[in-house]
């Protein structure tokens, strides 16, 4: 019988035939024996279930492997994979990210040593995927200008989760306690983005004494290509201001952290908007934002170029 705890990892994929293999081979590779790897492919139309199946006849004791009838977009499928997993401990990542080698391990003995550690998360690398180039080498400067690390009662982490856009605690770093997530799984209501909300219910419903830990060790590397979710922020966006509503309503008394939040959302959309070519609808944005807090210095440059658009050739870095 194996005394230590079983962890589960929470893979879920969709038409990504030219990552899956390694992602699935840096799980496998682990130095921690008693895991299990639970695969979701949410009907790929590629090659993508065809290796999941090769991996799963080669590891039946490893890996449980399942392909979803119709494409049910990555909140389903993340649900679809957590309600197969019964470890204590559960990973989280994606069919074109990499795990390190001692990353389980690691995370398994921090909350092991502490029964109060309701979540850990660690440092990512980002890399490019066509040439495997280190493009920030630091979560603190990649995901979010959160000055990492963030630890201390969880609740004191969900006020930053949440004013950040969660921006310092990316997904695949992220080991929570099975019994601290939700029963109701992912918010269905979240189609993209889901993992941001549930790392607040996590947080904003643990014990007054739970406890959240960051481990300074790179563990995991996240891939930037061209089909990465957060390569179009147009799909994230809504999600974002989803969540926040959704947050408000539960969580009133995060309000200071939600109106933090809206106004980095707003910030970010009157960019966006403005880079699209509408430059009053993407001014009404950052006006709106600074109405709640302020954001960046750089909102005066945006503001600016809402009325003269050859601005943008004098763009801030």
């Amino acid at each position: 019988m194996n005394s230590k705890p079983l962890v589960s990892i929470s893979l879920i994929t969709y038409n990504q035939q030219d990552f899956i293999a390694a992602s699935i081979e840096s799980a496998l590779d682990q130095d921690y024996e008693n895991l299990e790897i639970v695969i979701g492919d949410d009907c790929s139309s590629d090659s993508t279930w065809d290796i999941v199946q090769r991996f799963k006849s080669l590891y039946p004791d490893k890996i449980k492997a399942f392909r979803n009838p119709k494409n049910l977009g990555i909140t389903n499928n993340s649900n679809e994979a957590l309600n197969r997993c019964a470890g204590k401990y559960v990973a989280f990542f994606a069919g074109d990210d990499l795990l390190m080698p001692n990353k389980i391990s690691s995370q398994v003995s921090l909350m092991e040593a502490n029964e109060k550690v309701v979540l850990t998360y660690h440092e990512v690398e980002m890399f490019r995927s066509h040439d495997n180039a280190t493009i920030l080498n630091n979560s603190r400067r990649g995901f979010s200008n959160a000055h990492v690390p963030v630890t201390g009662l969880a609740s004191k982490v969900a006020e930053m989760v949440i004013q950040t856009t969660n921006g310092f605690m990316p997904a695949m770093s992220v080991m929570t306690r099975r019994s601290a997530i939700p029963h109701t799984g992912f918010d269905v209501r979240v189609p993209v983005v889901s993992d941001w909300l549930m790392w607040i219910e996590i947080l904003a419903n643990s014990d007054r004494d739970a406890i959240v830990e960051y481990l300074p060790k790179k563990l995991a590397r996240y891939r930037r290509h061209d089909s990465n979710v957060t390569s179009e922020p147009q799909k994230c966006s809504p999600d974002l201001y989803i969540t926040l509503a959704i947050v408000e309503s539960k969580y009133p008394w995060f309000l200071s952290n939600i109106d933090k939040s809206m106004a980095r959302v707003r910030y970010s959309s009157g960019i966006a908007y403005i880079l699209s070519g509408s430059e009053v609808l993407g001014r009404r944005f950052l006006l709106l934002s600074l109405r709640s807090r302020w954001v960046s210095w750089k909102i005066l440059y945006w503001l600016a170029v809402t009325y003269a658009p050859s601005l943008l050739k004098l763009r801030p870095k």
